[in-house]
């Protein structure tokens, strides 16, 4: 039930189809200062999860856990 009326699922009412949904600038505010990938090393950097040497991770010798329920 949407606005007091039963739709069938998928189908929408017309003139709630095709709507535009503006943020407010609250919310545009606290997006533009998340932090970035690339944002100088800030959150992403090797200051928090250390450089890594390139080499492949051997999932042969890697635990999964499953030990535990066998």
């Amino acid at each position: 039930v949407i606005i007091g009326k039963l739709i069938p699922a998928g189908t929408g009412i017309n003139r709630y189809r095709n709507i535009t949904v503006e943020p407010t600038e609250e919310a545009r505010a606290a997006v533009y200062t998340m932090p970035a990938y690339d944002d100088g090393g800030s959150y992403f950097g090797p200051d928090t999860f250390g450089s890594g040497s390139g080499e492949a991770v051997r999932l042969e010798e890697f635990e999964y856990g499953r030990d535990q329920y066998r």
